[in-house]
C-alpha cells in the first residue's frame, strides 16, 4: 500500500514538473488547470509588481499553445513602475509594400535604452482608417520597446490583435479574484513601492520607510543605487543601514 502511494506521489510530482517545464520553456499554459492558470497568472504579476485586478496580461490560444500577452493596462503599469521614457526616432513609409513603420526608443533612468519597430499595413487605407493605423504603429513600437527593455518575452496587445488563427482564452475573473485575496498571491503596497525606480530622494525615503523585509530593501537599493551611492548622500546611505539593522533585529 505504501509503495502504491509512493508511486502515485512520484507520478504526480513528475506530472507537475512536466507542466512547469511546459510553461517555463514554451510559455504554454494549455496543460494547466483553470486554478493553476490563475495561480501562475497571479504569481507572474506579483513578481513584476503589477496588480492582477487590472488584468495586465491576457491569455491567447495560438498554434495549439496558450500564451500570455501584455495588455494596454500592463504596458502602462510597467512604464510607470520603472519610469520608462519613450522617444520616436524615425517614421517611414514603404509605399511599395504598403507598410508604415515607426521606431521607438525606450530608456530607463539608469541610461539603459533599446529600440523597437512597430509596423502596420496601410495598403488601400484612407481617412480615419489610415490615421488609426498610423497611431497603432506608434503604440506598437512603444510597447514593444518597453517589453524588450525590461526583458519580458511576451507579445503586446497590438501584436496579439494582428495574429491570425488565434483565440482569447477565458481566465475566470471570479477565480482570479479569489486567488488575489490570499496574502501569498497579492503584492503589498511595500512590495510595489520597493520595486520602483525614483528620481527624488524623498520618494526613495518614503519607500524605504515602508520596507517590510530585507528582500524589499535590497530591491529598492539596487533599483536606486545611482542616487543612493551618489557623493554627498551620506544621510540616505545611513537611512538604508539603519533600516537594514532594524529589519535584521526584527524591530
Amino acid at each position: 500500500m505504501n509503495q502504491k502511494k509512493q508511486l502515485q506521489t512520484q507520478q504526480a510530482s513528475t506530472s507537475n514538473h512536466e507542466l512547469i517545464a511546459a510553461v517555463i520553456i514554451n510559455g504554454d499554459l494549455s496543460k494547466l488547470s483553470q486554478q493553476q492558470r490563475v495561480e501562475y497568472y497571479n504569481g507572474y504579476c506579483e513578481r513584476l509588481g503589477l496588480d492582477p485586478y487590472t488584468k495586465p496580461f491576457d491569455l491567447l490560444r495560438l498554434n495549439g499553445r496558450e500564451i500570455l500577452y501584455c495588455t494596454r493596462s500592463g504596458a502602462q503599469q510597467l512604464n510607470k513602475l520603472h519610469n520608462v521614457s519613450h522617444a520616436i526616432t524615425s517614421r517611414d513609409t514603404n509605399e511599395a509594400a504598403g507598410v508604415y513603420m515607426v521606431t521607438s526608443r525606450a530608456c530607463l533612468p539608469d541610461g539603459r535604452c533599446t529600440e523597437s519597430i512597430g509596423a502596420v499595413n496601410i495598403a488601400g487605407l484612407k481617412g480615419e482608417a489610415y490615421a488609426n493605423a498610423v497611431m497603432k504603429a506608434e503604440t506598437k513600437a512603444k510597447r514593444r520597446a518597453t517589453l524588450d527593455l525590461l526583458g519580458l518575452g511576451v507579445l503586446d496587445e497590438t501584436e496579439a490583435q494582428d495574429l491570425t488563427k488565434t483565440q482569447n482564452v477565458d481566465l475566470s475573473v471570479t477565480e482570479q479574484k479569489e486567488a488575489v485575496k490570499t496574502p501569498e498571491n497579492a503584492p503589498t503596497d511595500a512590495d510595489i513601492k520597493c520595486r520602483m525606480t525614483y528620481k527624488a530622494e524623498k520618494d526613495i525615503i518614503g519607500a524605504l520607510e515602508m520596507a517590510e523585509n530585507i528582500g524589499q530593501l535590497r530591491t529598492l537599493y539596487k533599483l536606486n543605487q545611482a542616487i543612493v551611492d551618489k557623493e554627498g548622500n551620506e544621510t540616505l546611505k545611513e537611512l538604508f543601514m539603519n533600516k537594514s539593522n532594524e529589519l535584521k533585529n526584527g524591530k
